[in-house]
């Protein structure tokens, strides 16, 4: 009877051992794809839910590991926020306005870090909470190190190998879940990342 127990005890454990092993290749796995990821464009979908409200908001992302990157965001909002990896640009054409500000800490604490930072910035800044795989589908949630970081949680969804979703909470509780299509791993050129700057706007530098 001890035999059989003891038998059972190291099968029970070798098991164990396996498939934390598994887990842990997983996400090793998961973060050496976000850092290979060096190009991203896509078209989204944003929903914010905040209690019962919930706003859509579509648009358009491109991105590299250089921290470079433009989102074009359609009505309501109609703004363009772009990074040349040292200035952050926010242009209104309603409001005939650019504001210009460095870019900071603006790529590890906000969504744009997943396509834009490194993967030492994301490892110092993110906590990988797990992962959990199925057929060709893999969602890994990341927990931020930062108590006072605007993204609390990011959920991270890859399917046939591209980023389709991610959901995170920010620190005011808002939900916010961004659904990708057309999602493209190639090249960008340079030219994308900058901007033209119409005459006659207001230009407001920090």
């Amino acid at each position: 009877m001890k035999l059989l127990a003891s038998s059972f005890l190291y099968t029970y454990l070798f098991l164990c051992n396996a498939l934390l092993a598994e887990d842990q290749a997983i996400e090793k796995a998961f973060m050496e794809y976000l850092g290979n990821q060096n190009f991203f464009s896509a078209f989204f979908s944003q929903k914010t839910y905040s209690g019962d409200n919930e706003r859509v908001i579509k648009g358009s992302i491109k991105a590299n590991r250089e921290g470079m990157f433009k989102l074009i965001y359609e009505e309501p909002i109609n703004e363009t926020l772009l990074s040349d990896g040292i200035n952050f640009y926010r242009y209104d054409p309603e409001l005939e306005q650019l504001e210009i500000r460095p870019i900071e800490n603006l790529i590890d604490e906000t969504p744009i870090g997943l396509f834009s930072a490194k993967t030492s910035v994301l490892l110092e800044t993110y906590n990988l909470r797990g992962c959990k795989t199925s057929k060709n589908n893999l969602r890994c949630e990341l927990v931020s190190r930062l108590k006072d970081n605007y993204l609390q949680l990011i959920e991270v969804n890859i399917f046939n190998n591209v980023i389709n979703f991610i959901r995170y909470k920010d620190s005011f509780d808002q939900e916010v879940l961004l659904r990708f299509t057309d999602v493209s791993l190639k090249e960008i050129d340079l030219k994308e990342f900058y901007i033209n700057i119409p005459d006659g706007i207001d230009i407001i530098k920090h």
